[in-house]
């Protein structure tokens, strides 16, 4: 899967594949895949917690190989600007169906590993983590202690999806009241039915965080740019778990506007 995933980056199509930053991600992918073939096979429980670390280590970060693609991007599209007519719709849209291929890939590549290091770690751990991977421009969502025991690895048996959509909603008031001084006000309305009521939804929050932040931050700072004048226009999140079938079946905003800031030390995968 690490090869793929540094060969799709070195195969992007229309000059993508040649900017700085791209190739720089696709090293990191090459690194540790030398890395992860250099380590023997676990074959008892050090081997097992030393190969968990190696995996711990490149992990983590969620946020630098995008905004490292996003500024390679920007360096293409600046590039090209200066030849009439090069920077198209069509091309651009090749870029984005096999930008689309590799993110959609390295989530599962990312899954797995991180399925992996929550089923190995001891019960010291696991709060670090998980309080790592819950976070929304680098600060901590906090978490709902009361539900640890409903998870294996990283996916929770009994995710409450209008939990997560108030506390990521918070967080992104708050971050787009610091970026613009302003912020419209997010109202979730909870419209699950008394049928569903306890009904369980299995899911991994941190994936669902992760995409809730990304179509609430896109909103508002749509909807801050549309109302400059300060007015607060409402936004509607219903969120219950049958409603809650989440499928990436089509992409919602560019790959080239990102609200993530500049990286410049990638760390795959």
């Amino acid at each position: 899967r690490l090869a793929h995933r540094a060969m799709d980056l070195l195969t992007l199509p229309r000059g993508l594949s040649r900017t700085r930053q791209v190739r720089s991600i696709a090293a990191v992918y090459l690194r540790y895949l030398r890395l992860i073939s250099d380590t023997p096979s676990p074959s008892n429980a050090d081997e097992e917690a030393a190969f968990t670390e190696i995996l711990e280590s490149f992990i983590m970060d969620r946020g630098s190989v995008p905004a490292a693609i996003a500024a390679g991007l920007d360096a293409l599209k600046d590039e090209r600007r200066e030849v009439e007519g090069e920077w198209d719709g069509r091309r651009m849209d090749e870029m984005e169906d096999a930008l689309y291929r590799f993110f959609t890939a390295r989530v599962g590549l990312r899954f797995i590993t991180e399925h992996h290091i929550l089923s190995a770690r001891d019960q010291t751990k696991l709060q670090e983590l998980r309080d790592r991977q819950s976070r929304l421009e680098d600060v901590p969502l906090g978490w709902n202690k009361d539900v640890d025991g409903s998870f294996l690895g990283c996916i929770q048996k009994n995710c409450d999806p209008v939990w997560e959509v108030r506390r990521v909603a918070t967080q992104v008031m708050k971050h787009c009241r610091e970026c613009y001084g302003i912020a419209p006000e997010v109202e979730v309305v909870d419209c699950t039915s008394r049928r569903d009521a306890d009904a369980e939804f299995t899911y991994v929050p941190h994936h669902l965080q992760y995409m809730l932040a990304e179509l609430l931050k896109n909103s508002c700072r749509a909807t801050v740019r549309r109302y400059l004048s300060g007015q607060s226009v409402p936004e509607e999140v219903q969120s219950s778990p049958s409603l809650m079938d989440i499928a990436i079946a089509n992409r919602v905003s560019s790959f080239v506007h990102s609200s993530s800031p500049p990286s410049t030390s990638p760390s795959a995968p």
